[in-house]
Parts: C-alpha cells; structure tokens; sequence
C-alpha cells in the first residue's frame, strides 16, 4: 500500500519492493574480470513490476586493492506507482565507469570505496507513450562498504555481513531541480556456498527526490542476490 505526506511542500510516497538479484563474475585473467547483473524489481502490492536492469561491466585490477571498470547498461522502468492507470515502459542506456577500492583491516573486516559515473540516455516521453529522441544527463555515485566475516565453516564456506551507504548526485543540463537523485544504506548477510555459489538477503532503504523536486520516494526494500563465479584461468 502506498502513502503520503505532506508537510512544507514536501510530498513523500512511501513503498514496498522485493528485488531478485543475480550476479555472475567470470575471471579469466589474474587482472581481468567481466560482472554480468540482471536485477529484476517489483512491488510487493500486487506483484506489479517496477524497473528491470541488466549490467555489464569489465573490471581490471590496477594494483592489488584498486580496479577499475567500465561497463553498460541496460534498463525498462515501469511505472512508479503499483496502482497506475497508464502501464508505460521506459528504455535507458547508460554507459558507465568506475574505481573501486579496497582497504583489509585484519583478517575480519574489508572496508570497500566505489565511485562510479553514469551517462543516462533516457527515452522521451510524456508521461503516456514513448517520443523520438533520449534526454542526458550525468550521475555521480559513491558507495562506502564494510564487509566483516562473522563466522568461517570452511576454506568455501564463510559467511559475511554487509553494511553500505551511497549517494547519487545528478549532473547535466536537463537537471534542475533535483540534483540530489538518492541515498540508499543497505545491510545484509551473505553465505557462501562454495567456490562458485554464494547466497545474500538483505534490507536496502532508498530515498529518491523526483524531478520535480518537492516530490520524494522513500522505499523499504527486501533484496536476494544469487552470486555465481566462473574460474576459467589458463
């Protein structure tokens, strides 16, 4: 069920998702890694579909704690609301860069840094079918990440709490009223389940402003990720 507040021109829409998350890494190279992501989104009122997004990224490890990445982006958002008359789909392609940095504290704790530019192309519309042409624009994102072993059954299997905070900040000519895009914490168990499966459940809160710059989501999120590894070096 969705609802609303209003208070000093502020409108907030509060929602509840479940996202479904899997995640293949494919190392083939002691520097090079290629990420594959489909994360599909729906809302948990009447299961209605909310935004599917496919990621690609290839990742090169410059130093033993640093990499950086490049990658695209592939995404159909649906309507915001689960309760919308109008049931249009927006395409996006965006391109993006990353470095991503990693910093052990012993043998329990990983504190990890990422800074990830996007390049939106988001398709035209009026709200009620799809016009000819993108809009552009930049986001900025920088996510803070610490990563603690809670416990080790095995050299394969280990269990890990995740605890991560991001901001998006919108850049471009089309961004007037919302620089500021989201902030997302988020915090989570994952299982390992060998060399190759891994399993996370997770609470990711998602605060967003809208274009229109007085209009707010504030969304409470369960995520469950599938990790799947693939070793093929020489």
């Amino acid at each position: 069920m969705v609802y609303k507040t209003i208070a000093q021109q502020k409108e907030v829409t509060r929602q509840t998702l479940y996202w479904t998350r899997y995640y293949n890494q494919l190392n083939f190279h002691p520097r090079w890694t290629w990420h594959n992501e489909i994360d599909n989104r729906r809302f948990l009122q009447a299961n209605t579909q909310h935004h599917l997004i496919i990621h690609s990224h290839l990742h090169y490890k410059v130093l033993p704690n640093v990499d950086i990445a490049a990658g695209f982006t592939y995404s159909r958002q649906s309507p915001q609301s689960p309760d919308a008359t109008v049931h249009l789909v927006v395409p996006e392609l965006r391109p993006f860069q990353e470095i991503n940095l990693t910093m052990p504290f012993g043998k329990r704790l990983v504190l990890a840094q990422r800074l990830r530019v996007d390049e939106r192309f988001i398709h035209r519309n009026n709200g009620k079918q799809l016009l000819e042409g993108y809009d552009f624009n930049f986001r900025i994102r920088l996510r803070a990440q610490a990563i603690v072993l809670l416990s080790k059954q095995s050299t394969e299997h280990t269990t890990y709490l995740k605890i991560a905070n991001e901001l998006m900040v919108n850049a471009g000519k089309n961004i007037t009223l919302n620089p500021f895009d989201q902030n997302r914490i988020y915090l989570g168990l994952e299982q390992n389940l060998g060399k190759k499966l891994a399993v996370e459940l997770g609470y990711l809160h998602w605060y967003q402003q809208r274009s229109s710059g007085y209009q707010f989501f504030d969304r409470n999120i369960t995520r469950l990720t599938i990790y799947h590894r693939i070793n093929i070096k020489s």
